[in-house]
């Protein structure tokens, strides 16, 4: 065989391997691209969904409280000051609630000076000052308007409270209560886990959170235990408003919370599967003016 014919054999055999490699090399690169960008599509489409069911509960809770508050029952049993009458009929309307609707809420009422008249969940309680440290009801007095926000007391939960009006004076309010347990379940049932994580510098003594899992600076609120080594390798305290990242197995996506007075309180993070072990992270920091898409709860 000729000698040239056999290096140009040589160099087309090492030529067609490196054409070879490189469509392999951009193949590679075009399936990462694509993975990373259907994940973020993933991630982003889970903050929306999430946000926007949350939103919908404190519709739901602040429809509940406007209702309530106009009830001639429960308001003519607070005016004759009948904690028995009002705590029976309370309790018969979250009965009938949770037949109809599957409603998991507690009603707290409280009086002009801002003091608790009744709980739904414990008639002993009473007569406790509670202006000092719950925002919400201060608003309403003031406003005389209701108002629904993720507002800390002794729990963090969903509040909506709307003013009981009686002869165009302020009588005094009441407030519908949610947990995240029912928030928690809906996502789980379409394969997503949720967090929500209170700062640490807002707990005290008399909070009820006292005994929660702690992970890292925070308080985990709506689930009794976790695996918290699925936030090892995750500082909290660098996350931006919201965002996204990944460890081997799972993917996050994330979103703050604040007070009424816009102090950041915490975070809810919502992992799915990353089953293609696509790694990304993001601070998401691109404005998204239109306010059905801002991931910020109040």
């Amino acid at each position: 065989m000729n000698i040239n014919v056999l290096k140009t054999n040589k160099y087309l055999l090492f030529l067609s391997f490196l054409t070879l490699f490189f469509i392999i090399f951009i193949f590679y690169l075009l399936t990462n691209i694509n993975n990373n960008e259907q994940l973020i599509s993933k991630l982003e489409n889970s903050l929306i969904y999430t946000k926007n069911i949350f939103e919908e509960e404190k519709k739901y809770a602040l429809s509940l409280a406007i209702l309530l508050s106009k009830d001639k029952e429960i308001i003519d049993s607070f005016l004759k000051k009948d904690r028995k009458e009002s705590f029976i009929l309370v309790n018969k309307k979250i009965s009938t609630l949770k037949k109809l609707q599957n409603s998991d809420i507690e009603v707290q009422i409280h009086n002009k000076e801002l003091n608790t008249y009744l709980r739904s969940w414990d008639f002993s309680i009473k007569d406790i000052p509670l202006s000092s440290f719950r925002q919400g009801l201060v608003k309403v007095k003031e406003s005389l308007e209701p108002l629904v926000s993720i507002e800390l007391g002794k729990r963090l939960n969903i509040k909506a409270i709307s003013p009981l009006i009686v002869n165009n004076k302020f009588v005094g309010s009441i407030e519908i209560i949610i947990n995240f347990k029912g928030l928690t379940k809906k996502l789980h049932k379409n394969s997503l886990d949720m967090y929500v994580l209170l700062d640490n510098k807002y707990l005290n003594e008399k909070s009820e959170l006292t005994n929660n899992q702690k992970i890292n600076d925070f308080i985990l609120i709506n689930q009794d235990m976790i695996n918290s080594n699925i936030f090892k390798d995750i500082n909290l305290r660098n996350l931006e408003d919201y965002g996204y990242f990944t460890n081997e197995n799972l993917a996050f996506s994330y979103f703050t919370f604040y007070s009424l007075d816009r102090e950041k309180l915490g975070y809810v993070i919502i992992s799915s599967k990353n089953n293609k072990k696509t790694q990304v992270n993001s601070s998401y920091k691109k404005q998204i003016n239109n306010t059905n898409h801002r991931i910020i709860i109040e």
